[in-house]
């Protein structure tokens, strides 16, 4: 690991944070497993939900959670909708509740039991461990052909190795220290309100600043994939999105032409490659056709945002919503 000369703050108030919007069944079972997650002892520990429903569709879900959970239940409303409004209210949130550290997962996820004490004993045995990132898993909640569940756009295991340092991670898994916003003034970028995406920026500056990002194969959780996402319009749509999105990180306020024709002239050889492939493909089957034709729109999402340099309303455009 790479020796890193910021001060480490030392746990002492974790904030499980989670934003919402419109999922109650979802929120539901993701709670539960909240509920059940192994704590670890002599960490304070709540755990806050911030609703991005002006409409407050969660609150009767955390309301009825408040009763049964045995950590401390927060709850608020972010009217203003965005999912960078509603992950920086998280950090305003953990400010003024006074948490050192925030433990971020998604509405849509279940955490393995032991979720919360791997990303802690991680940051406190390592001390390069600045950023704990840990792998989300899909979790099938149907069974699918297997062009659907073997897919590459959904994780069911991980090459990367517990110890790698990364330059950028997700929201849906991560541990970090309030000390990202304090100190280093750090938000998330509300150009990316309605694209997804911000979290990518997010800790890609974290790193920057010297907050480290350290991969963690004990932390787990699971992504719940039902019939919306199990389909191949989801997956084609989200191939297409993670191209675009993938390029506009890459470049962000990048405006330099050469490195852009370069890319373009890279990612226009990449399609060229796998729309050479999808013919024979098939002879292997209907999931190698399929992860191939997700390369395709994947490379024209990154050319795509050459031309249009703009954020996507990833909600509309792309997710169908």
């Amino acid at each position: 690991m790479e020796t890193n000369t910021l001060p480490k703050k030392e746990i002492e108030f974790v904030l499980i944070c989670c934003c919402t919007c419109k999922r109650p069944q979802m929120l539901k079972e993701a709670l539960h497993s909240v509920d059940a997650l192994n704590l670890c002892a002599n960490t304070k520990t709540a755990i806050l939900i911030v609703d991005n429903d002006e409409e407050e569709s969660a609150r009767s879900v955390v309301e009825n959670f408040q009763h049964t959970s045995k950590i401390p239940v927060y709850y608020a409303v972010e009217k203003q909708r965005g999912i960078a409004q509603a992950r920086n209210r998280v950090l305003k949130e953990a400010i003024e509740l006074g948490a050192t550290h925030i433990a971020f997962f998604d509405d849509d996820e279940i955490l393995d039991e032991n979720w919360l004490c791997s990303h802690i004993a991680f940051y406190r045995n390592n001390p390069t461990v600045f950023i704990s990132s840990g792998p989300t898993y899909s979790k099938f909640t149907n069974d699918y052909p297997s062009y659907i569940k073997n897919n590459k756009i959904f994780k069911t295991s991980t090459t990367k190795k517990t110890g790698a340092v990364r330059p950028i991670c997700a929201s849906g898994n991560v541990f970090f220290p309030v000390d990202v916003v304090q100190k280093s003034n750090l938000w998330f970028d509300n150009k990316f309100i309605f694209m997804g995406g911000e979290d990518g920026d997010f800790f890609s500056r974290a790193s920057k600043a010297g907050y480290t990002i350290v991969w963690n194969n004990d932390a787990i959780n699971y992504e719940i994939t039902g019939d919306s996402r199990a389909n191949l319009k989801w997956i084609l749509n989200r191939y297409y999105y993670n191209g675009y999105s993938g390029a506009m990180l890459k470049f962000g306020e990048n405006s330099n032409i050469f490195l852009k024709f370069l890319y373009f002239l890279k990612t226009c050889a990449a399609i060229i490659g796998c729309v050479l492939l999808l013919v024979p493909s098939v002879v292997f089957g209907l999931t190698m056709f399929f992860n191939i034709l997700g390369l395709v729109l994947k490379n024209k999402g990154k050319i795509d945002y050459l031309f249009f340099n703009k954020p996507l309303d990833y909600y509309r455009e792309v997710n169908g919503k």
